[in-house]
């Protein structure tokens, strides 16, 4: 059933991302990063040694993850134990970093408290110097799609994506840890639904929307994910908890309107009722980074929308699941 639509407010606040951050530094001992993370079908990373051959092996260099909520709270809480994080080193004061080859790339797991351990034992040294430092994150165990000259292969909706970069770090301890903050660069729908006048609204028996196409790109130096400019073909599956349903997708740049398809239990009828609606596109699109909170309205027939404001990243996932630590 076609839903009417209310005008929206759109209080956006776009949420712009600083290379600079969680470039903070610490010089600390290190002790106990002898234990391999037991993931497999991993190799580590790249070898330690330069291009030109040059020996590589004066610092270790460790990491430690945080994911950081850029928009309302700006609160930051250590990555989820088991995540894979893929960590580059270029050589730093150039602006073409990421079209040579890197000077170190090796693959993390997350620990407890955000510390990150390298996949088989692989452990990150470099000389002393100035280095550029990025790090990409599915916020999952599975492995980021593959990087080649600062540009990422295809991508997916449905992952939530994490970037961060550091600038002109200076690497001049024998042992150092380096922080990093993630940011998400996807982009997030979540829709919370109310009962109109009327209506006694019990659940949301399952919920799809028709996300954006799929293929686009990212910029290691940047975060910025290539918009999309159109709706893919297959509808894709909401996750829904209570009265809410969620889904992260790829940014998207247009005016055409996202379907949606809801079916809710209604009225105490076992029978889910099914409603067919149009979301309005924020001015500007769906850009990455941001998650955009849909306050909707069910009545008897229709399903409006009063208003879609710029929020925290949502805690729940496309199962349905709680994500943590939030």
């Amino acid at each position: 059933m076609k839903s009417t639509l209310y005008p929206l407010l759109l209080p956006i606040v776009f949420a712009g991302v600083l290379l600079s951050e969680g470039c903070s530094k610490t010089t600390i001992t290190i002790e106990n990063y002898e234990t391999s993370s037991g993931s497999s079908g991993n190799d580590g990373g790249d070898s330690d040694t330069t291009t030109d051959g040059t020996d590589n092996t004066t610092n270790l260099v460790a990491f430690h993850a945080t994911l950081e909520s850029l928009n309302m709270t700006r609160s930051m809480s250590p990555i989820s134990t088991n995540t894979l994080v893929t960590i580059y080193a270029f050589h730093g004061d150039t602006d073409n970093a990421t079209s040579t080859a890197p000077m170190a790339r090796g693959n993390y797991v997350a620990q407890q408290a955000g510390m990150l351990t390298g996949v088989s034992d692989y452990k990150m040294y470099l000389s002393n110097g100035v280095f550029d430092f990025y790090a990409v994150s599915t916020n999952s165990s599975a492995r980021f799609p593959t990087i080649s000259n600062g540009i990422s292969s295809g991508l997916q909706n449905g992952v939530d994506y994490l970037w961060w970069g550091c600038a002109n770090y200076e690497i001049d301890g024998s042992q150092v840890t380096v922080p990093i903050v993630f940011n998400h660069a996807a982009t997030q729908i979540v829709i919370v639904l109310s009962a109109g006048e009327g209506v006694a609204l019990q659940q949301i028996a399952s919920a799809t929307i028709t996300p954006p196409q799929t293929g686009s790109t990212l910029d290691l130096t940047s975060g910025a994910i290539t918009p999309a400019t159109g709706y893919g073909s297959t509808p894709a599956s909401m996750g829904v908890n209570g009265l809410k349903a969620q889904y992260t997708m790829l940014p998207l740049q247009t005016d055409t309107p996202m379907t949606l398809t809801l079916m809710l239990n209604i009225n105490y009828d076992p029978t889910p009722r099914q409603y067919t609606v149009s979301i309005p596109v924020p001015e500007g699109g769906f850009q990455g980074g941001n998650s955009y909170l849909y306050q909707a309205i069910v009545d008897a027939n229709t399903v409006t929308f009063p208003s879609v404001d710029v929020n925290d990243w949502n805690t729940v996932d496309e199962s349905g699941n709680p994500l943590s630590p939030h």
